[in-house]
C-alpha cells in the first residue's frame, strides 16, 4: 500500500486499532485560543507515527512520535472542537507495507478565547405609584439595553450615588431630597468579567407655590398679594413672577401690590422657581369691585333701527338701584325709556330706537350717588338687512332680501356670532363664482357650525351677477349651512335649474369692484394662491 495524498499515512490499513488512545489537555484555559494536548502512548508502545486533526481545519499529519505526541494548535476560532488523534505503526521494510492504524481517540474542547467584556447600559424613567401618580424623588431603573457579545451577565449591580445601593435587571429607588446624583451599574458577565456605566439623576422635589391676597385702598382697586407661604422643603425658593390677569406689566417679589383700572374678575398666576430651576404654578381668581358704577358687557350688543322697544341688559358692579342708562353717540343720546335694577351686578333698561342712526353707541350708567362708568362702543344699532364684509381685497357689502327669512336669518345669525371672522375665500372660478363662509386658512372648520337650513329657492330671485346665494352640497337641496357665494356673472341658467335652485338671499349693494378683483387674483386650480380673508362680518 502506498502513502496517502501529501505524504500522510492511509488510514485504514493494516493492523487494526488496539485501543483508543487518550487525548490529554495541557495547562488547558478557556481565555485563550492556544491549547496545548499530549497523546498518552503507553497503550501503544509501538506507535511511531502521529497525526492530529484539530477540527477548525487545522491538520498535522505524519508527525515522528518524538516531535508529535504533544503538540500546542491555534484555533481560528472560538467554538466547540472535536479534537482527533490517528496513532500509525512503523512501516514493514520486508513486505513494503505502509505504516498502519493503531489507535484513534476523539477530545471534544470548548475554546471561548479571550473573554469580551460586557457592556453596561441603563435607562431612568420617572416613577409612577398605582394610581398613575409620580412618586417623589422615586426613580426606575432599567438594564435591558446592557449586552455581553460572548456569553451572558450573571449579575447587575446598582449604586445609586446617595450611599444606596440594589441589585436586579429592573430596579427602584426613591431618593429622600434633591441632588443631583452619579448612578452607577456593574454588570458581570458568565466569566467574570465587568462593564460600568454611570449616569446622572437629577432629582428635585418640587415647591409648593400658594398666595393670600387683600383688596385695599381708597377705590378698592388695589389688591395687596403675599406669597410668603410658599415653601421649598429641601431647598430655596429664587424667583416670585405673577401675572395680574390684566395684560399689565409682570410683577415680581414675595409680597407685591397692584392697582387695576377697572373692577373686574381676574385670573393671578403665581409662578416660583427653586433653586434647581424647576417652576411651579398656582393661580387664584381675584374678583375687584371697586366702588364705582363699572360695565363689563352689554347683551345685545345691537339692536335694529325703528325698534320700539329693545331690552339691554348690564352686567358689571356697583349698580344703585335708581341708576339711569343712555345711549349715546357724538350728540345722539337716547335716555332708556326704563331701567330696572336686578342686583349691583346686573341691571337691564328698555330703550326705543325709532328714528335712530344706525352706528356704535357708548353705552353710559349714571349711579345718583356712586358716580358715572361707560362701556365705549358698547351697542350697535344696525339695519335689517345689510351686511358689512371687510376683507383683505377691501370691504362688501350686501343687503338681504325680503322674502327668504330662513336663509337670511341663517346667514345673520352667523354674523352676529363672528362666525366669519377669519373665514377665506376658497374657492374662485372666473366669469362665474367666488364661494366662502365655509373654511379658515388651510382648510379648517371653524367651530359653531350648525345644522343645514330648508332651501328656499324662488325663481323671482334668479342667481344673476351681484346677487349672493347660498352653498350646499350636490343632490341634497336642503344641505346650505354657513357657505355662500357672490355670482360673477348671469348664472341663472345653470344654478337655478339644478339642485332644487340656489338660493339667492342678499345682493351686493357697495364693492362689487372687490369681488371682481377676488376674481381676478392668482390662482392654482380653483384654489387662491394667496388667501382673501373675511376680517370681519358685521351688521350695519
Amino acid at each position: 500500500m502506498g502513502m496517502s495524498a501529501g505524504g500522510c499515512p492511509s488510514i485504514g490499513t493494516g493492523l487494526a486499532p488496539t485501543s483508543s488512545p487518550i487525548i490529554i489537555p495541557i495547562g488547558a484555559s478557556e481565555n485563550t485560543l492556544t491549547r496545548t494536548f499530549r497523546v498518552d502512548l503507553r497503550r501503544h508502545p509501538q506507535a511511531r507515527q502521529i497525526t492530529w486533526d484539530f477540527g477548525d481545519g487545522g491538520v498535522a499529519a505524519g508527525m515522528p512520535v518524538a516531535t508529535g505526541q504533544t503538540m500546542t494548535h491555534v484555533f481560528a476560532r472560538a467554538g466547540t472542537f472535536n479534537v482527533t488523534v490517528h496513532l500509525f505503526s512503523e512501516a514493514d521494510p520486508v513486505t513494503k507495507s505502509p505504516p498502519a492504524l493503531i489507535g484513534t481517540g476523539i477530545l471534544p474542547v470548548d475554546v471561548l478565547g479571550p473573554n469580551t467584556l460586557p457592556t453596561a447600559d441603563f435607562t431612568i424613567q420617572q416613577l409612577l405609584d398605582a394610581e398613575g401618580q409620580q412618586v417623589a424623588g422615586g426613580r426606575s431603573f432599567s438594564a435591558l439595553s446592557s449586552r455581553d457579545p460572548d456569553g451572558s451577565i450573571f449579575s447587575f449591580a446598582w449604586d445609586f450615588g446617595d450611599g444606596t445601593t440594589g441589585e436586579g435587571v429592573t430596579v427602584e429607588h426613591t431618593y429622600q431630597g434633591s441632588g443631583r446624583f452619579v448612578a452607577r451599574l456593574t454588570v458581570t458577565d458568565n466569566r467574570g468579567g465587568n462593564g460600568t456605566t454611570t449616569r446622572s439623576v437629577l432629582v428635585n422635589f418640587a415647591p409648593t407655590a400658594t398666595f393670600d391676597f387683600n383688596i385695599t385702598g381708597p377705590n378698592l382697586l388695589t389688591v395687596e398679594f403675599d406669597a410668603t407661604q410658599s415653601a421649598d422643603t429641601d431647598g430655596a425658593i429664587t424667583s416670585f413672577s405673577w401675572d395680574f390677569g390684566d395684560n399689565s406689566a409682570p410683577g415680581s417679589g414675595a409680597i407685591v401690590s397692584h392697582t387695576y383700572a377697572a373692577p373686574d374678575s381676574f385670573v393671578v398666576r403665581l409662578s416660583i422657581t427653586d433653586d434647581f430651576g424647576q417652576v411651579v404654578t398656582t393661580t387664584r381668581t381675584v374678583n375687584v369691585v371697586g366702588i364705582e358704577p363699572f360695565v363689563r358687557s352689554a347683551d345685545p350688543a345691537f339692536g335694529e333701527v325703528d325698534s320700539p322697544s329693545v331690552t339691554i341688559v348690564l352686567d358689571g358692579e356697583n349698580f344703585e338701584s335708581n341708576a339711569t342708562m343712555q345711549l349715546r353717540r357724538g350728540a345722539t343720546v337716547i335716555d332708556a325709556t326704563s331701567v330696572a335694577f336686578v342686583s349691583a351686578q346686573s341691571i337691564r333698561g328698555s330703550f326705543d330706537l325709532t328714528g335712530a342712526v344706525r352706528g356704535d353707541y357708548d353705552i353710559i350708567v349714571n349711579n345718583p350717588v356712586g358716580g358715572t362708568t361707560t362701556l365705549t362702543a358698547g351697542f350697535r344699532i344696525v339695519t335689517p338687512d345689510l351686511v358689512r364684509l371687510r376683507t383683505t381685497l377691501g370691504d362688501v357689502v350686501v343687503q338681504m332680501v325680503s322674502d327668504a327669512p330662513i336663509t337670511t336669518d341663517n346667514f345673520l345669525q352667523y354674523v352676529e356670532d363672528g362666525f366669519y371672522n377669519g373665514t377665506i375665500f376658497h374657492r374662485v372660478i372666473p366669469n362665474f363664482v367666488v364661494q366662502g363662509g365655509g373654511f379658515l386658512p388651510g382648510n379648517v372648520v371653524p367651530s359653531g357650525l350648525r345644522g343645514p337650513i330648508q332651501n328656499e329657492f324662488s325663481p323671482q330671485r334668479s342667481n344673476i351677477r351681484g346677487t349672493v346665494a347660498m352653498a350646499k352640497l350636490p343632490n341634497d337641496p336642503n344641505s346650505a349651512t354657513s357657505g355662500f357665494f357672490f355670482n360673477l356673472a348671469d348664472n341663472s341658467a345653470n344654478l337655478d335649474n339644478q339642485n332644487g335652485g340656489f338660493t339667492v338671499f342678499a345682493n351686493v349693494t357697495v364693492g362689487l369692484d372687490v369681488v371682481d378683483a377676488m376674481a381676478a387674483v392668482p390662482l392654482t386650480g380653483e384654489v387662491p394662491d394667496t388667501d382673501i380673508v373675511v376680517i370681519s362680518a358685521e351688521r350695519e
